[in-house]
């Protein structure tokens, strides 16, 4: 144990040195606390409803201080060749492991219980007093649900040989059982009622002590579930609240949530414990692939002579070679796997002809259902494109080739725009086999508007991916500049929402106000509604209704001024060009050396 605990204190210094864990302890805190204190001083929350609805905020926020912490934890070793070095003095693998363990999750619950300490401050502020006992009471179980987490991404980076598998496989195991992206209801719900019942349709109960027996035990291994139950039942016990049903339920419940992190926990020790530490070969890399295919492709009359063909063609050329390559890419066809995985059910969950909903409404409200997923193929597609390359020190062998710098970033953007395009193309032909099997139509009007505006959110995205990727020298400086974008421009959680509106509104009016005008009927005005559509995502908005307002479906939205919509548009264009013509202007001038 003693070899153990000093891994983790000299692990404990490591991380607090590395960027990207403090990055990710701000962002926590940036899209956190704003938020928290609105609430706390709105008012508008009984001091009982406030507690359980910061958890619900803080149960995904908190995973991306988790995922920063813990993926690299072993597989960074690994990566960087110092695991062997580090194995060499005295000391076992267990010890590694569960010394790493230690480091990591004395950091994530360093960061969070500072991050909670804050939002209890303003509970203070708000409601008068701390309410100290019912408060960390919750946070006692947040802290707990840190450490779990932290546990399945040790166990992932000890199990498998890349940072992006581990970040792949934590990404898909909360897809499968988190509560908002709808697998567990959609996948696992109907096959247990399939078995018990003979039908696919669970029974529907207002709470789950109603439910059947069948039901209360399979919901139970759910571990996110039983979390979420434990800890309300512990809050409403301690209060304010009347706890419901008894302790021993909520009981079973933690030991499930708690095997929920053991199991990755010893699933990645078994196989660390029998890898072979040696280098990996994983055969030839991209550039020696394209290498061979453009000298395939392009004749030559003489050894080391230059041949220069058309530029299209060498682009083309390019461009094929990539998609072969970004096929055979983890982190792309994760991706394309999440995407599947956080549409596919949400969209059959959302289409639904029983819903007390209206037909037009269900059918142009899916925005919000596909944003999500869209971001994470464009980023998964899109961040590794250009900087990949550059970190595998393979482009310059491809640039040895008959190629310029302009013909890698065209071709890297057309087989990853063509793949993004490819996997919508599904997306929209299952959209359309999901209105006509639950609504009984086809809907063409519908279809081609989906079409459009799915097909132009995902070229955007995937194009400011892949210009950021050109742009910098490392993967992670690529994933930063990704999500600083997304957090700038988003109007939910990112910072346009919550500081860029109030200056817009304080430049014209002189009070650091506007954000509710961004929800008004008629969009605010004029002097708002302009300098607003500068975020991508508000553009994106209106360019989808926009498109169903010309077909005919747009009854439920506001009405889309023709020269707004057409503003709208332009944004979008510069938004999905501006990114790759920096990010050519950064690689162009980038000594690669």
């Amino acid at each position: 144990m003693s070899r153990a605990l000093t891994i983790a204190r000299e692990d404990f210094r490591h991380v607090l040195r590395h960027r990207l864990v403090w990055g990710a302890v701000v962002l926590l805190g940036l899209m956190f606390l704003p938020s928290t204190r609105s609430i706390a001083a709105s008012g508008h929350r009984t001091i009982g409803e406030f507690l359980l609805q910061m958890p619900l905020d803080l149960i995904t926020y908190a995973l991306v201080v988790v995922a920063a912490v813990g993926y690299n934890a072993v597989v960074g070793e690994r990566a960087a060749g110092t695991v062997r070095f580090v194995l060499a003095l005295p000391g076992t693998r267990r010890d590694f492991l569960f010394g790493k363990l230690l480091a990591r999750g004395a950091v994530v619950v360093f960061a969070l219980a500072v991050i909670l300490a804050v939002a209890n401050v303003f509970v203070a502020l708000g409601y008068g007093r701390p309410y100290l006992a019912s408060f960390w009471t919750m946070a006692g179980w947040m802290l707990l649900y840190a450490v779990v987490w932290t546990a399945v991404t040790v166990g992932y980076s000890a199990a498998f040989a890349s940072q992006f598998r581990t970040l792949g496989a934590l990404v898909v195991t909360y897809v499968a059982f988190s509560p908002d992206f709808g697998v567990w209801s959609v996948l696992v719900r109907p096959l247990f009622a399939l078995v018990f019942t003979g039908s696919l349709d669970p029974p529907e109960y207002e709470t789950l002590a109603a439910a059947p027996l069948w039901v209360r035990a399979t919901e139970r291994l759910n571990p996110l579930t039983d979390f979420w139950y434990a800890m309300r039942w512990s809050v409403e016990t301690v209060g304010p609240g009347t706890p419901t049903g008894g302790p021993l339920p909520h009981l079973l419940g933690t030991v499930v949530f708690l095997l929920f992190g053991a199991i990755p926990l010893g699933f990645g020790y078994r196989r660390f414990r029998c890898t072979d530490l040696g280098d990996d070969d994983d055969g030839p890399r991209w550039g020696v692939r394209l290498w061979r295919a453009l000298h395939g492709a392009v004749p030559s009359v003489a050894l080391g002579r230059v041949v220069t063909g058309p530029d299209a063609a060498r682009v083309r050329t390019l461009a094929a070679e990539d998609l072969r390559h970004a096929l055979q890419n983890w982190v792309v066809v994760g991706g394309v796997v999440v995407t599947l995985l956080l549409a596919g059910p949400q969209l059959w969950q959302t289409l639904d002809p029983a819903s007390n909903y209206p037909l037009t409404e269900q059918l142009t409200d899916v925005q919000p259902t596909v944003v999500v997923p869209l971001l994470v193929l464009g980023i998964a597609v899109g961040y590794d494109a250009v900087v990949g390359e550059r970190d595998a020190g393979t482009i310059r062998l491809t640039l040895g080739l008959p190629v310029t710098r302009r013909d890698v970033v065209l071709g890297k953007l057309l087989s990853r725009v063509g793949i993004v395009v490819s996997v919508l193309v599904l997306l929209i032909a299952y959209v359309e086999a999901v209105v006509v099997v639950r609504f009984g139509g086809f809907y063409p009007a519908v279809f081609l508007a989906w079409a459009g505006w799915m097909l132009a959110f995902g070229v955007v995205w995937t194009s400011v991916a892949v210009g950021l990727s050109a742009a910098v020298s490392s993967r992670y400086r690529a994933l930063a500049a990704i999500f600083g974008t997304f957090l700038l421009f988003d109007t939910s959680v990112g910072l346009w929402g919550s500081l860029v509106r109030p200056l817009v509104g304080f430049v014209f009016t002189g009070h650091f106000s506007a954000g509710d005008l961004a929800h008004s009927a008629d969009g605010g005005p004029v002097w708002f509604r302009y300098p607003d559509h500068l975020s991508p995502f508000v553009a994106s908005g209106t360019v989808h209704d926009g498109l169903f307002t010309a077909v005919g479906y747009g009854a439920v939205h506001m009405d889309v001024a023709p020269l707004l919509f057409l503003y709208s548009v332009a944004v979008l264009v510069l938004f999905a060009t501006i990114p790759v013509w920096l990010g050519y202007r950064r690689f162009a001038g980038s000594d690669l050396g």
